[in-house]
Parts: C-alpha cells; structure tokens; sequence
C-alpha cells in the first residue's frame, strides 16, 4: 500500500524540535531590546528635529523649535512667530530604558532659523546597559547628526 502523509509521532517530534529552539532563543530577546529602543529614539528625535530644520527653511518667518523636558523625558516640536510660540504636534516620550540628557544643549531647545542656521548643540540618548547615543545638530549649518 502506498500510504502518505504525516504520523501523529512525527507531528510531535517536529513541534518538540521548534519548542526546543524557541526555548534557546527566547531569553536573547530581552538582550537586544533595550539596544533596539536607543536607535529607535535616537532615529525619532533627529526625524523631529530635521522636521523642525526643513520646516523653519519652508516657513518664512518661523523659527522652529525642538523643546526637550528631561524630567518628563519627552520633547516636542514647536514653533515661534514674533514671541509666541505654538506646539507643532504631540509631546513624544522616549521609550522606557531611555534617559534623554540635553547637557550639550543651551536651554534644552533646539532653534532652526530659516536661513538653514541654529543654536546648535547635542543630545545624548542612554539605555539601561548604558549605551549611549548622540545627536549633534551644527550651529551654522543646522545639520543633525547621529554619532
């Protein structure tokens, strides 16, 4: 007789085999994940502020801003007509495991004028392995940058 198909034997040692491995696999997980968040933050701040240079280039008299609140561990993009300035969108929060520090930055904001200058300054992202990240944005050029 020409029988074919699967035996319930072979159906459990193939689901014991993929139980095994994931059972390897899984705690290695946990290892890249707070790496994993950095370069997500690290990416998601310097989108915003490229936002925020692209955005003051646009927008003729606008200074665009990005306003870090290390004790909320959160920054926004905003901007300033003569004085008065606006949100430009929601308040975004780092990841858990991240710690926003904005030594290198004067007054925890980042300024974008629109003749493509800043107020210069840098950022630094760091995760609970203690990784750091930095986001240096050039002060005459107002280029953003990820070291």
């Amino acid at each position: 007789m020409n029988n074919k198909g699967v035996t319930l034997i072979e159906l459990i040692v193939v689901f014991v085999i993929i139980a095994i491995m994931a059972g390897l696999i899984a705690p290695n997980i946990g290892g890249w994940l707070p790496s994993y968040r950095l370069r997500s933050a690290t990416r998601d701040i310097a989108s915003t502020m490229r936002s925020a240079q692209m955005k003051a280039i646009s927008n003729i008299g606008r200074q665009y801003l990005v306003n870090f609140n290390v004790g909320a561990n959160s920054y926004i993009l905003q901007y300033n007509t003569g004085g008065l300035v606006f949100n430009d969108g929601p308040i975004q929060t780092a990841p858990s495991g991240i710690t926003i520090n904005i030594a290198g930055l004067p007054g925890g904001t980042t300024t974008f004028n629109t003749d493509s200058t800043s107020s210069g300054g840098s950022v630094k992202l760091l995760n609970t392995k203690g990784t750091t990240r930095n986001i240096t944005v050039t002060t005459a050029t107002g280029r953003v940058t990820i070291q």
